[in-house]
């Protein structure tokens, strides 16, 4: 029997990590990509915190997770940053539809996630819930 009396608080801590959550493979537009989810929460890459492009976006297989809480969310809402890679394709592409002979770019890229129900409160742009995983070769 638990006994509360009046001006006493009760917390309970879930232990709530950050879960990279795949498709099934036969899904052949989530193949490769993951979504992030910490307890009940799906969580979303917004173009107003990673820059136009999202599809451009890759979260290696390694990156660490980080939670913290966010002051520009409501309330101070919980956001998840990574250490992650953007992929562009090299210039010249101006007048081109296809070509043989280009190459990727990658550049480091600070990611941030947000609940997923967040999105679209802080203007228009993009968004994603899923994002290509790279391994640590991938090149």
């Amino acid at each position: 029997m638990l006994n509360i009396r009046w001006g006493h608080a009760v917390y309970w801590v879930f232990s709530m990590p950050v879960l990279r959550m795949k498709g099934h493979p036969y899904v052949r537009q989530i193949y490769g990509k993951v979504a992030l989810q910490r307890g009940p929460f799906v969580y979303c890459l917004e173009e107003v915190d990673n820059g136009a492009g999202l599809y451009q976006l890759r979260l290696p297989i390694g990156s660490q997770f980080e939670v913290q809480p966010d002051d520009q969310l409501h309330a101070g809402l919980n956001v998840i940053h990574a250490s992650g890679e953007r992929w562009t394709a090299a210039e010249g592409w101006e007048e081109h539809l296809y070509r043989s002979d280009s190459r990727w770019i990658k550049e480091s890229a600070p990611l941030k996630f947000i609940p997923y129900f967040t999105w679209a409160n802080r203007g228009l742009g993009e968004m994603s819930v899923w994002i290509e995983e790279t391994l640590s070769e991938d090149v």
